[in-house]
């Protein structure tokens, strides 16, 4: 699937100028779209955008630049339909869609779990749960403030805390915005300021690291039971790939790795997540051949079950077998010598680019961190080779 933005001129001229069309071609098969017409003196033909002089620039330019971004996301390449792809490029909703917020959680829900997200579907069918008994039937143009604090009265007589009702609005939060995103829905921002009297004190606790020389110490472990070096490899591996949290790495599919890099959105940001992709290098390699999925027609990179059942017990006996390396490694963690734990990695990593002096923005790029706005799509896009040179700065490789 291939997609491109342009100035067409094939269909000749009207008044208003050229089209300016997203073409997609697949298979054989083309589809294209018009987004404007633009005179000829207005474009810019090596860049394929509309000058600056245009009286629409701003908008147009950034649709444009969007659609080229999304042009390239490993959710576009998985696509096979030239309708959906034109779909997913331009947010076009399926207006058949459009149903009572309670169906469409049914619905979310079971897309949640196809995708491995079975905590997220738990989190969201008990806040519902809860809802339905101020709102028993639900559309969404009838959530609004009023409701949203008819629910924390509700939960505040049952004697909940501030914590769990906090819990509770996050999920329906979560998945009101999923709809409105999908559904093509005006948002009515009906849980803005519902969280200002729901205060949580949360003590932050310094970050546990690896220092180089235990970095090293893994490095160069070669361990005779099978399960301790394994723990080993895949907290190197979560190291060289920038920090990567243990279920992006657990649940790696083929179709994510192009070349020489892998592409990622983080699982645990849910839809407030974006395609971010790291560098993999020599290192990287040689440790994910050792673990190759036999299964020809499997999707994923490793040969690990991938139900939920299977990654819970994979990640528990992961922490246990990590806990006994740092015995058997006699690995010292800063800035205190706690349990040694998968999330020790993408602290590491942290810390690592911090002491190495690489700008913040560039770090948070690097690692996938949540965005704050579409803003950042643009400012914080550091040049490839830019990134590549930090993480090989941070990896010492």
């Amino acid at each position: 699937m291939k997609a491109n933005v342009k100035l067409y001129t094939n269909d000749g001229k009207s008044p208003n100028g050229y089209p300016v069309k997203v073409i997609i071609t697949h298979q054989k098969k083309i589809k294209r779209k018009t987004l404007a017409h633009v005179p000829e003196d207005l474009w810019d033909e090596v860049r394929q955008v509309p000058k600056p002089s245009h009286p629409d620039f701003e908008s147009l330019y950034t649709r444009i630049l969007e659609i080229r971004a999304k042009a390239v996301s490993y959710k576009f390449y998985e696509l096979e339909d030239v309708k959906l792809a034109m779909d997913f490029l331009l947010d076009i909703p399926n207006k058949k869609k459009i149903i009572d917020f309670y169906t469409f959680q049914e619905q979310y829900c079971e897309y949640m779990r196809s995708v491995d997200r079975e905590g997220n579907a738990i989190s969201f069918e008990d806040a519902v749960k809860q809802f339905k008994k101020v709102a028993p039937k639900l559309e969404f143009v009838d959530l609004n403030p009023a409701l949203v604090n008819a629910f924390k009265v509700n939960q505040r007589k049952k004697g909940n805390k501030a914590v769990t009702i906090r819990k509770y609005l996050a999920a329906m939060r979560a998945i009101y915005n999923a709809g409105v995103e999908q559904l093509g829905l005006d948002n009515q921002m009906p849980f803005k300021g519902a969280f200002r009297d729901l205060k949580v004190r949360v003590r932050r606790q310094r970050n546990r690291y690896l220092e180089r020389s235990e970095i090293n110490k893994l490095k160069n472990a070669n361990l005779d039971q099978v399960s301790y070096q394994r723990a080993v490899d895949l907290a190197l591996l979560m190291f060289y790939l920038g920090g990567l949290d243990f279920k992006d790495l657990y649940y790696l599919k083929k179709s994510q790795i192009h070349n020489d890099r892998i592409f990622f959105e983080r699982i645990k940001l849910g839809d407030r997540g974006y395609e971010f992709d790291v560098k993999c290098f020599p290192e990287t390699w040689l440790l994910m051949e050792k673990y190759p999925n036999d299964d020809m027609e499997s999707d994923y990179v490793f040969p690990w079950r991938k139900t939920r059942a299977s990654y819970d017990t994979f990640i528990n006996n992961l922490r246990r077998d990590m806990a006994k390396v740092k015995e058997l490694l006699d690995i010292k963690l800063s800035p205190k010598n706690e349990t040694f734990t998968p999330k020790v990695m993408r602290h590491t990593f942290a810390t690592m680019g911090k002491f190495a002096h690489i700008e913040e923005d560039l770090l948070r790029e690097l690692m996938g961190h949540e965005r704050n706005d579409i803003d950042t799509a643009y400012k914080d896009k550091y040049p490839e080779k830019e990134r590549d040179a930090a993480q090989k700065l941070i990896l010492e490789l």
